[in-house]
C-alpha cells in the first residue's frame, strides 16, 4: 500500500540532506543540527558500526558462512553512517543516494577519516554500475520512503548488481501497528499538503518543511521478485519502529534465474 505525501520524495530528501541531515537518517533530537556535537556524532557513527557488524554475522550464521566483503555497496547511504564501518571491513564501498546533499556529507565524513576507497554514486546513476559487480549489496530503512512501483524496480535493479555467489541484506517496511484514529490522521498528513505544514507550524517547525513518506511493501512481492532473481538461502528478521513493521531480509543469489530447488526461508 502506497501512503505517499504531496511532497516529491526526491525534493524532500535533497531538503532534508540540505537542513537536518543526520536526523532524516535518524530521527531522534539528539542528531537535530542544534543538538550535534562530537559525543552524538560519535554515537551515530558507533550505531552505524553495530548495524554493520551485526548484518556481517548474521549473513555469515544465517544464510553464508563463506561470504566475503570485498565489494559493498550500500544503498540509501545518507551522510555516510554505514558506508564509514563498511569500509573497514572491505576492499571497496560504493554509498548511492537520492540527495546531493546527503552524498556531499557522505564524501565529507570518509574524507575526515582518511577513508580512501569509498565511492559515491547519485541514485539516478545507478545503471552505470557493473551488474554482478558487489559481493553484498544493502540498504536499511530506506525503501519505505520510496513509492512502491518504483521500489520493486529498485530492488531488481539492486539484485542484479549482486555477483553469482553474493549476498543482500534489503529492508522492507510491510505492515503498521496503529489504532483506527492515528491512522487516520497520518493519511490525512500525508495526502494533503495544507495539513501536513499547518501541523508543521503547531509542532514548532517550518511551515514548508517536507513531508517524510511511508510505504508498506507487499511480502508475496518481495519474495517472488528475489525467487526470479535466483535468490535463495533466505532469512528474515522482523523489527517495529514507532509502530512501522519492518523486515530485514538476507538471501543468497545463487543463479540468473528460478532456483530449481525450493527456497529455504527462516524467520526470526
Amino acid at each position: 500500500m502506497n501512503i505517499i505525501g504531496a511532497t516529491d520524495p526526491d525534493r524532500a530528501w535533497e531538503e532534508f540532506g540540505q537542513e537536518e541531515p543526520y536526523f532524516g537518517v535518524i530521527t531522534s533530537s539528539k542528531f537535530h543540527n542544534s543538538n550535534l556535537n562530537d559525543e552524538s556524532i560519535e554515537e551515530f557513527f558507533q550505531s552505524g558500526e553495530t548495524h554493520v557488524e551485526h548484518i556481517c554475522h548474521t549473513l555469515r550464521s544465517k544464510v553464508k558462512p563463506s561470504f566475503k566483503l570485498d565489494r559493498v555497496l550500500d544503498y540509501g547511504c545518507g551522510v555516510g553512517r554505514l558506508v564509514v564501518p563498511f569500509s573497514k571491513r572491505c576492499q571497496s564501498v560504493v554509498g548511492v543516494d537520492v540527495s546531493p546533499a546527503m552524498l556531499a556529507h557522505a564524501q565529507k565524513n570518509c574524507e575526515r577519516r582518511s577513508i580512501n576507497h569509498a565511492q559515491f554514486v547519485h541514485a539516478a546513476d545507478l545503471g552505470s554500475l557493473a551488474p554482478g559487480s558487489f559481493d553484498l549489496v544493502h540498504s536499511y530503512i530506506v525503501f519505505q520512503h520510496i513509492p512502491i512501483g518504483r521500489g520493486e524496480r529498485i530492488f531488481r535493479d539492486l539484485i542484479g548488481l549482486i555477483a553469482e555467489g553474493g549476498v543482500g541484506a534489503i529492508h522492507f517496511t510491510y505492515a503498521y501497528d496503529w489504532r483506527t484514529l492515528r491512522r487516520l490522521l497520518y493519511e490525512i498528513r500525508a495526502r494533503s499538503g495544507i495539513v501536513h505544514s499547518l501541523l508543521n507550524v503547531l509542532q514548532g517547525k517550518r511551515f514548508s518543511r517536507p513531508f517524510m513518506q511511508m510505504n508498506i511493501y507487499s511480502v508475496n512481492r518481495i519474495l517472488d521478485i528475489l525467487y526470479g532473481a535466483g535468490c535463495l538461502n533466505l532469512h528474515v528478521e522482523f523489527s517495529c519502529h514507532f509502530g512501522w513493521r519492518g523486515a530485514m531480509v538476507y538471501f543468497e543469489k545463487t543463479s540468473v534465474g528460478p532456483p530449481v530447488n525450493p527456497c529455504m526461508l527462516s524467520l526470526n
